[in-house]
């Protein structure tokens, strides 16, 4: 049974910093609270606490030696070499640009290169290999960010610019770093990834995630789980997602993983595993790793921020980026797709032996929040009133002073 001042604090959490009610809904809060009042985790010795994924991305590392051979820019640079290839001069191809994709003799000139199949000109983001290899720039330098998942320390391994890790194998970053979209540090995030997940908040389940342990306040032994909820995330007044919200856990096996882990002077991290969540087009459709690592800053107010990394199916970002469309993805698709293929380093298919997976990072923040089963039983506790400004609002506010 839960105490009238856990009540309250459920409540103080739900209307933290002013929140009026009507930004949430009602009808909604109401219910929430209602599952929160309905039971309590059991079990005598451990504590489960309750998170949601309030912001994921690609983890970039934008820096001075980060593409030493050249950048492949943005999506007008792509237009104008591929105008090159097609017998224009650069100077006639960015006047072509400029005038809307029309020539100075009043000619529509096509923007896009189209191959065709069995006479039928068709998407590059479907039919790939129909359009030779343009051999994109692809990143080098010394830091990125990511882990150690082979074990070794090669030459021409990255150095985790925080922790100082050597080893770090991010094959992704390699291929999508010197794309202008991705260069950038946190808090700015990808301009095509932002966008997906921004609209996805809001249209797809959430994203969960909870920590049961003795003491969670204590270094330790924990277990660490992720599943995806039935319900979408909450947004608060500030555009962000509110801490303290209740999410009724999706029982499909297909989002559920399972991990043992450790906390150490405040890091959650992680041995080694798969990870499988469900997402929506056109943010990932799935979301899967192997080898999986994490490493998780659990801050004062309740909140959570770092890394997930592994290494991830190749063409599932691929698949991503092709739904987006060049236009909206902002890189050339055969050259990553190329690329991604290329560099490669996970997962041999047992067959052929080409690798099938890609070394890959994310960022990875979240908020605290309860989590209930469909009957109304409350399996993790929301705690701490959570971070000013979270997910979307992070970026959209980098300059607001949170005192």
């Amino acid at each position: 049974m839960l105490t009238s001042a856990h009540r309250a604090g459920i409540v103080g959490a739900m209307y933290r910093r002013n929140f009026r009610v009507e930004l949430a809904g009602a009808g909604f809060l109401a219910g929430a609270l209602a599952l929160v009042l309905a039971g309590a985790p059991t079990g005598a010795f451990a504590e489960t606490r309750g998170y949601v994924i309030s912001m994921v991305h690609t983890a970039t590392y934008a820096n001075t030696d980060t593409c030493p051979d050249g950048y492949n820019g943005s999506l007008a640079d792509l237009k104008v070499r591929r105008l090159v290839r097609r017998g224009f001069s650069e100077e006639e191809a960015i006047a072509i640009l400029a005038n809307g994709g029309v020539d100075r003799d009043g000619n529509r000139v096509a923007l896009r290169e189209l191959p065709e199949l069995d006479g039928i000109e068709v998407n590059p983001g479907n039919v790939p290999v129909l359009v030779a290899d343009p051999r994109i720039h692809t990143a080098y330098g010394r830091f990125a960010y990511g882990f150690n998942l082979n074990g070794r320390v090669e030459p021409d391994a990255f150095e985790n610019p925080d922790s100082g890790e050597r080893g770090v194998d991010n094959q992704m970053w390699r291929a999508l770093g010197c794309f202008e979209v991705y260069q950038v540090r946190r808090p700015v995030r990808p301009y095509n990834e932002d966008i997906a997940w921004d609209t996805a908040l809001d249209a797809m389940p959430a994203w969960l995630m909870s920590i049961t342990g003795d003491d969670l306040d204590s270094d330790g032994e924990v277990t660490v789980t992720f599943d995806r909820g039935l319900n979408v995330a909450m947004r608060d007044a500030r555009g962000g997602v509110l801490s303290g919200a209740t999410y009724v856990v999706d029982p499909d096996p297909r989002s559920h993983s399972v991990f043992d882990g450790r906390i150490d002077d405040g890091v959650l991290t992680i041995e080694p595993g798969d990870f499988s969540i469900q997402g929506e087009s056109q943010f990932y459709a799935i979301l899967r790793l192997t080898g999986t690592r994490l490493w998780l800053r659990m801050a004062e107010d309740g909140g959570a921020s770092g890394i997930i990394g592994g290494y991830q199916p190749w063409r599932d970002y691929f698949h991503y980026l092709a739904i987006r469309g060049e236009e909206s993805a902002q890189v050339d698709l055969a050259g990553v797709y190329y690329a991604m293929r290329r560099l490669a380093d996970g997962v041999p298919d047992p067959e052929t032996g080409e690798n099938t997976a890609i070394s890959a990072a994310y960022f990875l923040e979240a908020v605290p929040a309860f989590h209930a089963t469909l009957s109304g039983e409350v399996v993790a506790e929301s705690v701490g009133p959570g971070p000013l400004l979270s997910g979307p609002a992070v970026q959209e506010n980098v300059t607001l002073d949170p005192e």
